[in-house]
């Protein structure tokens, strides 16, 4: 089933479905990352990294997420410290979207009002500190940085999703270098968002599986 949406993947990430189909998405990005892989210990590293992606979009359907967008491959060397959820919240009926995103500016402080496919949108970047030992893997809570769009579609019947980012961030220059740039990408992610008419809605119907595209 359609999400009602569509938004090009960058190269390097994979888009997973929350609910049908992320069985079948979740092995793919297993298949892709250890193909060719001879090292005896791939096995259980195929496991860890299993149970990771299983446990990351149960968080997304716990969030009344539709979409998970994650990083499946190294940059340099490293993981990008990076998710991206769509939810498609029910809003009552007769609620206008676009008051919503009003009430949204209204009590976010910092908020900016953004254009998203020709419609209206909220842009939000929150930042939390580190907590205990600062450092991803280190004891304690790294830095986070959530960079959350709220989008609302135009017309009747019209569509209301947010796009929330989770960004780690190490400690020191390097790691708020790193941050700034997965930041930076999630932004030009999001202009590529678009909703689906009920067309191409049906047409996006097929079984899901994991795609990437260039942007």
């Amino acid at each position: 089933m359609s999400s009602g949406f569509t938004i090009v993947v960058p190269p390097g990430w994979a888009r997973i479905p929350v609910g049908k189909g992320s069985r079948e998405a979740v092995t793919a990005v297993l298949d892709r990352t250890f193909a060719g892989v001879q090292d005896p210990r791939a096995a259980g590293l195929r496991r860890q990294l299993h149970t990771a992606l299983t446990r990351q979009i149960r968080a997304a359907a716990a969030r009344g997420g539709v979409e998970l967008y994650l990083p499946v491959e190294r940059v340099h060397g490293v993981t990008v410290p990076a998710s991206v959820v769509v939810s498609m919240p029910r809003l009552d009926p007769g609620e206008d979207p676009g008051e919503v995103l009003l009430a949204v500016v209204a009590r976010r402080p910092g908020a900016e009002v953004v254009e998203i496919g020709g419609a209206p949108a909220v842009r939000t970047l929150d930042q939390q500190d580190a907590t205990g030992t600062a450092g991803v893997g280190e004891d304690g809570a790294p830095a986070r940085r959530q960079l959350t769009f709220f989008i609302a579609e135009e017309g009747p019947g019209a569509r209301y999703a947010v796009v929330t980012a989770s960004i780690l961030e190490g400690p020191g220059s390097g790691g708020s270098a790193v941050a700034d740039a997965i930041t930076e990408l999630v932004d030009a992610m999001l202009t590529t968002f678009r909703w689906l008419g009920p067309t191409r809605a049906a047409e996006r119907s097929e079984p899901a599986t994991v795609r990437e595209e260039a942007s």
